[in-house]
């Protein structure tokens, strides 16, 4: 599945994907099924990245997002709609109240490397891990470090049900962050949520789907027809559209009655899911999290080379930029002051 959304259009989409499937036609019932029961109560609704969407809370304070793997944490949602302004300067102060209210929302990962914990996984489910990590390190710019006394990390632990599923939490959540998975869990699921932990969403809810695929709305299961907005503020990590995203949905996520919900603009299925990134998660992940190659000199100003932030120009994740006085970096909902120039 394929990584995607968060907070506006940015030159990378962020990777859609998730994990859906409960048909009985063209194979898709041996897919796995990361739906969440649907039903009518507890649900709340509030705004996440501008749009609204409904949640419940769980008792473990998370909101889980009706119908999806992803939970929440009460800062990446709104009671009411909030503007994202995509060309919004940075902040030099750290935490300056009342500007980007979304900045709450979605965090990258330090130096590209998830910090993590393990706990009552199987060994079976522990393989299957450790294929997932080998996928995301072998074809992009993240690494993976199990914790030692790092503040910011995702504890992977079991959920304890007997299925090939997961849910997960959005970014970086200092030590709050979590992937719960299935006692059957493989690595085509454990790669998508890891996508949900690197700050990715699902890509059939970028603004420009309709420009590539059907949303079948009449086979939709009740009370599941708000998993399919779009969203107009989402940032992009991949360039194009991508069904083969492993942020993507499937063709039959939440289908009533056997029929496809998702279809390309001639009417076909999309392609089944694989346990792979695919060629635009790769290079959305990289441009969103690119590698640092040369080791900063402490010699050195770090904004040295560095362009000033300009009004005129539209920035992607992983950007920098100097401005007051300061290096910042840019995040999928605000910039992140990072070093103070030295000439400054």
């Amino acid at each position: 599945m394929k990584t995607t959304i968060i907070f506006k259009k940015f030159k990378i989409s962020l990777l859609a994907f998730v994990l859906v499937f409960a048909s009985c036609e063209d194979g898709e019932s041996t897919e796995p099924v990361n739906e969440a029961p649907l039903t009518d109560q507890e649900f709340i609704e509030k705004y996440f990245l501008g749009e609204p969407v409904k949640v419940k809370k769980e008792e473990d304070g998370t909101f889980s997002l009706q119908g999806t793997d992803i939970r929440l944490f009460e800062e990446q949602l709104t009671d009411t709609k909030v503007t994202f302004n995509d060309n919004e300067p940075p902040s030099p102060e750290l935490n300056k109240k009342g500007k980007l209210a979304l900045a709450g929302g979605v965090r990258k990962w330090a130096n590209n490397t998830i910090v993590y914990v393990v706990q009552g996984l199987s060994q079976s489910v522990r393989s299957e891990l450790q294929k997932s990590i080998e996928e995301w390190e072998s074809k992009t710019n993240i690494r993976f470090k199990e914790r030692t006394n790092e503040s910011t990390y995702v504890t992977i632990s079991s959920n304890g049900d007997s299925c090939n599923c997961g849910v997960a939490t959005l970014g970086a959540n200092g030590s709050r962050g979590f992937i719960r998975l299935g006692t059957r869990t493989t690595a085509l699921v454990i790669i998508h949520e890891i996508g949900h932990t690197l700050g990715y969403i699902h890509e059939q809810n970028r603004s420009d789907r309709d420009n590539h695929i059907i949303i079948n709305y009449e086979n939709i299961r009740d009370g599941a027809e708000d998993q399919f907005f779009k969203s107009n503020s989402a940032t992009l990590v991949t360039r194009d559209f991508d069904t083969n995203s492993t942020m993507m949905y499937g063709s039959y996520t939440f289908s009533k009655n056997g029929k496809p919900t998702i279809t390309d603009l001639d009417g076909n299925v999309l392609p089944r899911r694989r346990a792979q990134l695919s060629a635009l998660d790769i290079e959305g992940t990289n441009s969103a999290y690119p590698s640092n190659t040369t080791p900063p000199d402490p010699t050195n100003d770090p904004c040295d080379g560095i362009e000033a932030w300009s009004r005129s120009k539209r920035y992607f994740v992983g950007d920098k930029v100097t401005y007051a006085g300061y290096l910042f970096e840019r995040d999928f909902t605000r910039w992140n002051r990072i070093a103070k120039c030295r000439s400054n």
